[in-house]
């Protein structure tokens, strides 16, 4: 997962000890979001501050060498000083996948599901969901979430190959 565990490696630890080590300086991130144990991400954004100097495209090379194999920089840019990797987000996507095959190279990242499913459907329920904003629902009790109000602007299947994938965009998840 992404954020830092006491009982655990976390993908923000392993980055704040390369970072730090870099720079020579103590490095916190703050991620955009926050991805469970086993998840992956193929995009997020974090920031940090610092005030070494340094240059964008070789620190991520040289961090892509010292990160492990699982753990990839594509970019390193600055912004504004009171930018926030979390709060200045406009929106965030997901992307489930299911395999309809047998894959053992999709193992980590597709669910294996052999039935036959009718995509237009599952498209037609995802329509639901654009007519509702109030998603307490599906939050978890005795939670710290200020607002159970999202935006959907994305939701749907499609089908590719063998796989078929759902992806759904918002203002926020809860």
């Amino acid at each position: 997962g992404w954020q830092n565990q006491p009982n655990a490696i976390s993908v923000q630890q392993v980055l704040e000890h390369a970072l730090s080590t870099l720079v020579s300086d103590t490095i916190s991130i703050t991620g955009a979001g926050r991805t469970d144990a086993g998840v992956h991400a193929s995009q997020m954004f974090a920031h940090f501050d610092t005030e070494t100097v340094f240059s964008e495209e070789n620190l991520v090379y040289r961090l892509n060498a010292f990160l492990p194999p699982d753990i990839s920089i594509y970019s390193i840019f600055k912004v504004k000083p009171d930018a926030h990797a979390r709060f200045d987000a406009i929106s965030r996507s997901y992307r489930y996948q299911i395999s309809l095959e047998k894959n053992p190279f999709a193992i980590d990242f597709a669910y294996f599901f052999r039935a036959n499913l009718d995509v237009e459907a599952m498209n037609k329920a995802c329509d639901i969901l654009f007519e509702y904003k109030d998603f307490q629902c599906f939050s978890k009790s005795n939670t710290d979430v200020k607002t159970y109000i999202c935006t959907i602007s994305k939701a749907h299947w499609k089908q590719e190959g063998t796989e078929l994938h759902f992806e759904i965009t918002a203002d926020r998840f809860l």
